[in-house]
């Protein structure tokens, strides 16, 4: 397991209101409450390497002076952390206790309404893919607790920096498939970057196929197509296509005259199909582009996957990374939150992810540990090596 980044970053110390009341209202009879919880801020803390510490600090207040001292005992509890995830739609795991470091008590001294509670956190190599973060919770006062605002969580996370891979006609690659995996639901997610070979430009040519499933329906996904021109009448490819389920549900990311995608630009796509409803919903940088219906009820029964498979089409050079197909329908918070950030490993509801972070090799290696690794230049490319290694921050 690699170590975690050398800088943690907190993407914000989040509020979390197990209860309808309103902090502003609940401590007229001072009532004790933290509060940050209060007015919902949002905060940084940077940690280093693998042993440094940063420090933080929430306040513990009153709504009126303490007359006097008033000791408050605080708590990690896992139970706020599993509400906040729920409400969220997130999936942050609980500090080890010995990386985080508070005083269970502190006192507000008599004549004042505040005190500070100084949070410190040590760096440490966790799990990949799996963000953490410290539900803090005042389990104790001696005066009555505010039941609205007397938690509150400070998440961990990092930036995603990596080595991605880019890919000629000549790196052709097929996944290894050994049985029929049958998607009622799905979520296909990407980065990808375009460029031509000198770097100057990009999206030269239509179909610069990146992902074509084996499948009872259709999931092909490609760069441009003949279907949008410029004024001149000369066609643009700068846009992205999938064709999926019949012609009636293919969709792409929009009229590259008013909405283009831009060369040497790293762009993060996701698409999604919803058995219930049978929409099809394309996602750039966490925000709905486009949808179409394919019909509701439609069951993919996959047995293999091709990528970057257009050949002579294929004249560009296309970066990827972190590649992931869902066994469920990712929801726009979801595929928002975590398009920055890898996912966790062993998730089940993954059918293959592919960080493509090894940075070389020919083996680009699925995590899960569902065996779909995928081979650059298996699928008649003459080439096994990537044609670039580039490490970029997301």
């Amino acid at each position: 397991m690699k170590k975690l980044a050398s800088k943690f970053f907190a993407f914000g110390v989040i509020a979390l209101s197990l209860s309808a009341c309103d902090a502003k209202n609940d401590v007229i009879d001072n009532m004790v409450y933290i509060s940050e919880s209060a007015s919902d801020p949002s905060s940084e803390i940077v940690l280093g390497k693998t042993g440094e510490t940063a420090q933080t600090t929430i306040n513990v207040r009153m709504a009126q002076k303490a007359a006097v001292d008033t000791k408050i005992q605080l708590a990690l509890d896992e139970s706020v952390l599993n509400d906040y995830n729920k409400l969220n739609q997130t999936e942050y795991v609980i500090v080890p206790s010995e990386y985080i470091s508070f005083p269970s008590e502190v006192t507000i001294p008599a004549g004042s309404a505040m005190v500070g509670v100084p949070v410190t956190i040590t760096s440490f190599d966790g799990e990949k893919g799996v963000d953490y973060a410290a539900p803090l919770r005042i389990i104790g006062a001696d005066m009555e607790i505010s039941s609205g605002s007397s938690s509150h969580i400070i998440t961990f996370g990092k930036p995603l920096i990596q080595s991605a891979p880019g890919f000629l006609s000549n790196n052709a690659m097929s996944m290894d498939w050994d049985e029929e995996v049958s998607l009622p639901n799905l979520t296909l997610e990407w980065w990808a970057r375009v460029t031509n070979t000198s770097g100057t430009g990009g999206f030269s040519i239509n179909n610069q196929a990146i992902f074509s499933f084996v499948s009872n329906y259709e999931l092909y996904v490609r760069f441009g197509d003949i279907v949008y021109a410029d004024s001149n009448g000369r066609n643009l490819y700068n846009f992205l296509q999938i064709k999926t389920m019949g012609i009636d549900a293919n969709y792409d990311s929009g009229d590259p005259n008013k909405t283009p995608l831009n060369w040497g630009e790293w762009i993060h796509f996701a698409h999604t199909y919803d058995a219930g409803t049978g929409d099809v919903i394309l996602y750039m940088n966490g925000v709905e582009v486009n949808r179409n219906n394919g019909g509701a009820g439609n069951v993919f029964n996959i047995t293999g996957l091709s990528m970057c498979s257009a050949g002579s089409y294929h004249r560009d050079v296309i970066e990827l990374a972190q590649v992931r197909l869902w066994k469920t329908t990712r929801t726009a918070a979801q595929i928002a939150k975590y398009m920055k950030k890898e996912v966790k490993y062993n998730d089940p509801n993954l059918v293959f992810y592919l960080p493509m972070n090894e940075g070389s090799g020919s083996v680009l290696h699925d995590v899960t540990g569902n065996g779909h690794d995928v081979t650059i230049g298996s699928n008649g490319g003459s080439n096994n090596q990537a044609h670039s290694w580039t490490e970029y921050t997301f």
